[in-house]
């Protein structure tokens, strides 16, 4: 970041979120802040219509690297309570992401699911298509995250339609205000109850299906018309 804040003419940013923090950075340390702009990105197939993924047991989806931020070890532990409460009736969780760093602990547990192997499917590698189809089957995207810039993948979730669980984060809020249901991300408790209550369809998930019909996702145009004009300033 220093690199950039001491480099670039301008910073594009992909939230406010993004920019503010940013921005308290480079206070910090006395750097001044480049011109800067925010122009919100978009997902893949955006507009396009997409057949879900179907399995015998309704299931959930988590993208992304498999790394200490993302907090994919917060779903495998309630997937672990999930699996000894309901067992073959427990829903399923579909990881798609390669392993990155300080993640050891959900990382020695994807390699060794145990209970878990009938429960849990995890994808290294996934085409864009074939994600595509995952997160339009699912009952929801599930974002643990306890710390992200943007969050592409909640912006794809509901263009598919798809309903998102997510850890209360404000930048969320920025780019899709009050659709998502918002979790405290510390609060296994409360994750484990929610998702138990959308495999069964529950309120929450039928109040979400009725606000993504009125969504309507940033679009690669709305970007590039932002960041053209802003470049023209220049």
């Amino acid at each position: 970041m220093i690199n950039a804040l001491e480099s670039a003419t301008g910073i594009i940013g992909n939230s406010q979120i993004t920019i503010d923090e940013l921005a308290e950075f480079a206070a910090l340390r006395s750097i001044p802040m480049p011109a800067n702009v925010v122009a919100w990105i978009c997902g893949y197939g955006s507009g396009r219509p997409v057949a879900g993924k179907v399995l015998d047991r309704p299931y959930f989806v988590t993208v992304g690297t498999i790394e200490a931020r993302k907090d994919h070890l917060k779903l495998l532990r309630v997937w672990q309570r999930l699996v000894r409460t309901m067992g073959q009736e427990a829903p399923i969780l579909v990881i798609v992401g390669q392993p990155g760093w300080e993640a050891d602990e959900a990382i020695a547990i994807l390699g060794n699911l145990g209970d878990l192997k009938a429960k849990v499917l995890h994808f290294e590698d996934c085409g864009d298509e074939e994600l595509a189809a995952w997160i339009a089957g699912a009952c929801a995207l599930l974002m643990p995250s306890v710390a992200e810039g943007f969050g592409l993948p909640i912006v794809e979730a509901l263009n598919y339609g798809t309903p998102t669980i997510a850890s209360e984060l404000p930048v969320y809020r920025e780019v899709v205000n009050d659709i998502p249901t918002y979790l405290p991300p510390g609060d296994e408790v409360a994750w484990e109850l929610t998702i138990s209550s959308f495999a069964e369809g529950g309120p929450e998930r039928e109040r979400q299906l009725r606000r993504l019909a009125d969504y309507r996702s940033p679009s690669w145009e709305s970007h590039f018309a932002i960041v053209d004009g802003w470049l023209a300033g220049f």
